[in-house]
């Protein structure tokens, strides 16, 4: 057999050295590829946080621009059934007639009232009902003597 023969013993340990050296090289091979990898491997992971964090920023715009435009929506249809309204009260008969001073007051008070429970309404006078003493969205009238009863 191989092992018999003088050379065969140098054979033998030649191939197990080069099995030796092979498994080695081997490891070693692995273990560079592994630390090679490590940097990529924490470069995914940071991609992958990154891309769910964008995911839930979009998320959270989207959600943001469905209130903002609920909210609008609401704002428009709120001015334009209080436009409605006014103009439809301008159209009665009795809508140049001085208020009673006392209807007048609880008017003003209830408009105060509807301002401290909106804060973030601009509550505050028109320039044109600044002379006539108005507070708010309700305003005095001049008195019926200055007006002429025969015209609108």
């Amino acid at each position: 057999m191989i092992l018999a023969s003088p050379n065969g013993w140098r054979l033998a340990l030649g191939l197990a050295a080069a099995l030796v050296l092979a498994l080695a090289a081997g490891r070693l091979w692995e273990a560079g590829r592994r630390a090679g990898a490590a940097p990529l491997l924490a470069e995914a992971a940071a991609l992958r946080a990154a891309a769910a964090r964008s995911a839930l920023e979009a998320e959270g715009a989207r959600g943001q621009l469905a209130r903002a435009e609920a909210a609008a929506r609401a704002a428009l249809r709120l001015e334009t059934e209080t436009r409605a309204r006014i103009g439809a009260l301008n159209r009665l008969e009795d809508a140049d007639a001085p208020l009673d001073p006392d209807r007048l007051l609880e008017l003003r008070r209830a408009d105060r009232g509807l301002c401290d429970a909106a804060p973030g309404l601009a509550c505050r006078p028109a320039a044109a009902d600044a002379p006539a003493g108005g507070d708010g969205a309700v305003r005095g009238l001049r008195p019926a003597a200055e007006r002429d009863p025969g015209r609108p």
